[in-house]
């Protein structure tokens, strides 16, 4: 049997896979064999430049996470990525319920949004340049085997090769093959929307603002700071909505599209321009009853996905990167293996909890305000809402929850 052995082997190369490989890396070492299995090959950084278009995948990192990563020696490239340092939330009625400002807590940034490529890129740089290796190729299957001796598990690639590793961390996305062939039972729910994306040009400076509208038909419009696009001010339009309602956002004109969200915020910040054709994508909320195998581990949207209204789908999967991080590095065994089950059984219980709440969360907001057979309930919610906005020690804790 021809195999290459790792100690950690990270099915999938988005950010969170990345950001696991880098933390391996760095907790458990110099010595330590990291890779990252990935069809695609890494950009060439020489393609990244200023004028490249922008895309309109973007992500909302949270500030704890943006320290944790520059802690790694991740480098984000500040042209591709935009500060967040209030958000504003609007209820049915159009009226601001509620207020997040970063200078309540004195910080100066809540968060900051990062194009998907630019901030994958960065986190893989980071990871190779600290010795993580690309391994170009797809995984199918997991099965139990080793070298004699050695408590490992064994990847299958689609080329029907096999990679050993004391740890398979899994990160695959939602539609995640390897979860489902580690024997971990997924519970998955979809939302009856989908989100739609774009990136939008402004009349004016979006102040480093973002803003949500939760509307009377049940939809969900966020607009989120980007950086310029062409010298303009630019913003990401993300629109949760009924697929019926998805898919004529698609298909509108510019010109229709732009008075669709002008009439929504136009009281806040109007746009004058699209740049890119939006498209749409379904909304799941995805959980696992366990993430852990026998030396399996399953990360990210694999592990939990959830609605995307509060933006912190990303944040949840760099919360697990941290978590191996800290583990790997206060735990003497992990140098010898980073894939022992009293690691795993305390990676368990240290990230359950957290992911389940933010889960809860983010399932009871939307469930909330999509109550069309109970307006006094959703009317209920946007009161207590505006109520709560005023508290200033809420919006500190709001504030501090947001940075994390």
């Amino acid at each position: 049997m021809n195999t290459t052995s790792f100690d950690v082997l990270v099915a999938g190369g988005g950010p969170v896979g990345w950001a696991c490989a880098l933390a391996a890396r760095h907790a458990l070492g110099n010595t330590a064999r990291v890779a990252v299995v990935e069809r695609d090959a890494l950009p060439d950084a020489k393609s990244w430049t200023t004028d490249k278009p922008l895309s309109a995948r973007v992500y909302t990192v949270a500030a704890g996470n943006l320290r944790w990563l520059a802690s790694q020696d991740v480098v984000l490239d500040p042209a591709r990525s935009a500060t967040v340092s209030e958000m504003r939330v609007h209820g049915r009625n159009g009226a601001e319920s509620l207020h997040i400002r970063a200078t309540d807590i004195g910080e100066d940034e809540l968060a900051r949004i990062i194009e998907h490529e630019a901030m994958t890129f960065a986190i893989a740089r980071a990871a190779v340049q600290a010795g993580v290796l690309l391994v170009c190729g797809e995984g199918v299957d997991v099965h139990d085997g080793g070298d004699v001796g050695v408590e490992a598990k064994l990847l299958e690639l689609a080329d029907r090769s096999l990679l050993q590793a004391r740890l398979v961390i899994v990160a695959d996305g939602v539609q995640s093959r390897l979860r489902d062939a580690a024997g971990l039972v997924a519970t998955r729910h979809s939302y009856p929307q989908h989100g739609v994306v774009a990136n939008l040009i402004a009349e004016s400076g979006h102040r480093d603002t973002a803003a949500q509208w939760f509307l009377p038909d049940g939809s969900i419009l966020a607009l989120l700071p980007l950086p310029d696009i062409a010298g303009a001010s630019a913003m990401s339009m993300v629109w949760s909505a009924d697929p019926r309602r998805a898919a004529s956002l698609c298909a509108m004109a510019d010109d229709e599209l732009l008075r669709a969200i002008n009439a929504i915020s136009g009281q806040t910040i109007r746009l004058r321009a699209v740049a890119g054709r939006p498209r749409s994508f379904p909304l799941n909320l995805l959980r696992l009853a366990d993430p852990v195998g026998k030396r399996v581990l399953v990360v990210g949207d694999a592990a939990h996905a959830m609605h995307p209204l509060a933006g912190q789908g990303v944040n949840v999967g760099l919360a697990d990167a941290r978590c191996l991080f800290d583990l790997w590095s206060s735990v003497a065994m992990a140098a010898d293996d980073p894939g022992h089950p009293l690691l795993l059984a305390r990676y368990r219980r240290q990230r359950y909890g957290p992911t389940l709440a933010m889960q809860m969360t983010t399932d009871g907001l939307f469930r909330l305000y999509n109550q069309s057979e109970q307006p006094l309930l959703m009317a209920a919610g946007d009161a207590g809402m505006r109520l709560l906005g005023r508290v200033p020690a809420f919006r500190r804790t709001l504030s501090t929850a947001a940075m994390q």
